[in-house]
């Protein structure tokens, strides 16, 4: 039977599907468009299984808010070619993902909603890629009255931050002052990928082996032993200098660090601020 350009058209829009893909679908479905649709999302699950040994490298970081900004979501959806990264198409893909994980929860990418395993098999069909939901991240208030979240997205979905600050002073929220040093909080973060906001937040292990390496450092440099140890504490202070949120140098001013910054905006707030926590996620890093 002759299929139409009309019909081909309608499916592709309602799938996202190639053109090709279209009119077979109709073709061997004998022009019922219902038919076509399930024929090429049982077409897509089973190519799915195909592609999902295939490495999902590229992709993009979302990051959306509930109603009233008391929980934000990030999260991180990766797919093989940076061509379908960037294709309107996939950005309200995930844009969609987020928004569910936002409504549903989920506590790590192992654990999704069934909503969101749909959804990416039926877009593994129609971007013809392997898609996978690497991270997600969800942060609910923990001050109902004091807490502020702010965001940033870097290099079109490359890095994203997501920071919660605690104000003492609820006007300090629509403070100018506030406002700036809030995005330059996240610009620094999403620059400089800090562990922690101070250096008692690091985990042990990662202190633990910073030290280890720095101690075979040492003694492979050959130094005497009765330096071996102020040379190991010397490299420490370096590395919670440069990985210590509130030591590092700030990113727009390296004659302060990050914690003078907030002690100076403080003051202009006439009020206390506190960095929280934060989460950030750089494309494809673990």
């Amino acid at each position: 039977m002759s299929i139409s350009a009309q019909d081909v058209r309608v499916l592709r829009e309602k799938t996202g599907t190639g053109i090709m893909d279209c009119k077979k679908a109709l073709t061997d479905t004998n022009g019922d468009l219902e038919k076509a649709i399930k024929f090429l999302r049982e077409k897509g699950l089973a190519d799915s299984k195909k592609r999902s040994g295939r490495e999902a490298r590229e992709g993009i970081i979302t990051i959306v808010y509930s109603g009233g900004r008391d929980t934000a979501s990030m999260v991180e959806v990766n797919c093989e070619t940076d061509f379908v990264s960037r294709t309107d198409q996939y950005q309200d893909f995930v844009r969609n993902i987020a928004q569910i994980i936002l409504d549903k929860g989920a506590e790590d990418a192992k654990n999704l909603p069934e909503d969101v395993n749909n959804m990416v098999k039926e877009a593994i069909a129609t971007f013809g890629e392997n898609i996978t939901v690497r991270k997600v991240a969800q942060f609910n208030k923990i001050d109902m009255n004091r807490s502020v979240f702010h965001s940033y997205i870097h290099l079109g979905g490359k890095v994203g931050v997501i920071v919660e600050f605690l104000l003492d002073n609820g006007d300090s929220i629509d403070n100018e002052h506030f406002q700036q040093f809030a995005k330059n909080t996240a610009l620094q973060i999403a620059s400089m990928g800090p562990f922690g906001v101070l250096r008692d937040d690091f985990p042990k292990e990662v202190v633990d082996e910073q030290r280890e390496i720095f101690i075979k450092q040492a003694k492979e440099s050959g130094k005497p032993e009765k330096i071996i140890e102020k040379i190991i504490t010397g490299k420490m202070v370096k590395f919670f200098a440069e990985t210590s949120l509130l030591e590092q140098k700030f990113v727009k001013n390296n004659d302060i660090t990050v914690g003078q910054y907030l002690k100076e905006t403080e003051k202009k707030v006439d009020g206390k601020i506190e960095i929280k926590r934060f989460v950030r996620f750089k494309l494809g890093e673990e």
